[in-house]
């Protein structure tokens, strides 16, 4: 579908952060169940989402008028899904910054892939070659649907883990496995014919895929979901146990992100909205759990706090100024003063370049950040 691809955006995701059952019982039995608390990991990981998706379908008409919508989502983007982005650059360039250069996972995605998309990007501007320079944007729409099932996937690992609830190194692999689907169907539905569109100024096509992968995308979905349903089945046979609220949640508005069958245009518009606060939940309860530890070493009570505020508001603060920087000061500023063949590119082209590089790079940051390996994760999350 592409509606759907064309406003997601991209990266890796926590998918890597728990593995095995052994490395979850440790960590998670000295940590509370939740990760901020019942109700609020339950609406920001999707229930939020299935709340809004409801609404529109009970009382939205499916053809109404969507300005209203497009603007309470354009604003939506200056609270939560822009710095969702700097968060994961903050993540990276100032968290990890000891292993830019010393571990070659970081060293690539930090410093050669970015140039790589960089050098690619001014190359063809520079040529006014806007058919090539759109290949981009058709990367960046393809590896969106990986970002977002191993973000879900990531987001079962760990909300059921620091409930109990554990999957083994089987049983992990099966649930990534199954949710591949929900992004193959979404794909092919995609680039079902050859069309020609805007992003930002910069005309880019899809590509016209054979019929028959759509039937077999959805094919491999309705299996996919059979096993899955299997596997929860034996291990509540098995345990007696069943998948906490948060977990379910999280798996469930996958589906009615992706499916093209249950596409509403208002609700549409705010699924980036609500990928992005899913996102925040990790990063929110990362942080609050890393500057805590900070403060705690201080003896007067009163330095403490200072410390927890000056540096949780403070990393949100700076976030929040890195995206109006990014998305929309200095790319507007250029766009204004800085002069290019606007009959070849568009009004727009480096916001062109700003959005479609920070969403491709932001792939490739969470590639590296969210896995087991990170001792952040293991510590604080």
């Amino acid at each position: 579908m592409q509606a759907t691809s064309q406003k997601l955006e991209h990266s890796a995701t926590f998918a890597e952060s728990v593995n095995t059952s052994e490395v979850l019982a440790n960590k998670s039995a000295k940590k509370p169940p939740h990760l901020l608390g019942r109700t609020t990991d339950a609406l920001m990981i999707g229930g939020a989402s299935l709340l809004f998706f409801a609404i529109s379908y009970l009382f939205v008409d499916k053809n109404a008028p969507v300005n209203q919508i497009a603007w309470v989502a354009f604003y939506a983007a200056f609270i939560i899904n822009n710095p969702h982005f700097m968060a994961s650059y903050c993540l990276l360039y100032w968290d990890k910054r000891h292993l830019l250069l010393k571990d070659k996972r970081f060293l690539w995605a930090g410093i050669i892939a970015p140039g790589l998309v960089l050098g690619y990007m001014a190359y063809f501007i520079r040529v006014g070659g806007t058919e090539k320079l759109s290949y981009v944007v058709n990367v960046m729409y393809f590896t969106v649907g990986w970002h977002y099932i191993k973000q879900i996937y990531g987001t079962m690992l760990v909300t059921n883990a620091r409930q109990g609830y554990y999957f083994n190194s089987t049983e992990s692999w099966i649930l990534k496995a199954t949710l591949y689907p929900v992004w193959f169907m979404s794909y092919t539905n995609s680039n079902q014919a050859i069309q020609s569109l805007m992003h930002y100024g910069i005309a880019y096509k899809t590509f016209q895929l054979p019929a028959w992968t759509v039937t077999a995308s959805y094919s491999l979905m309705g299996i996919s979901i059979v096993v899955l349903a299997a596997m929860f089945g034996r291990k509540w046979i098995k345990d007696g146990k069943i998948p906490p609220l948060s977990g379910m949640i999280s798996i469930l508005v996958i589906y009615v992100w992706y499916l093209p069958q249950l596409y509403h245009a208002v609700f549409w518009y705010t699924i980036p909205f609500f990928h992005s606060l899913q996102y925040m939940l990790f990063v929110t309860t990362l942080k609050k759990n890393q500057y805590t530890a900070k403060a705690e070493a201080f003896a007067d009570p009163v330095q403490s706090r200072m410390s927890m505020a000056k540096n949780f508001f403070g990393f949100f603060a700076l976030i929040g100024v890195m995206a109006y920087l990014s998305f929309n000061l200095v790319p507007e500023t250029l766009d204004k003063y800085v002069p290019y063949d606007h009959n070849v590119f568009g009004p727009q082209m480096y916001m062109f370049c700003f959005i479609t590089f920070i969403n491709v790079h932001h792939y490739f940051i969470d590639n590296v950040i969210w896995r087991r390996d990170n001792q952040d994760l293991k510590k604080y999350l």
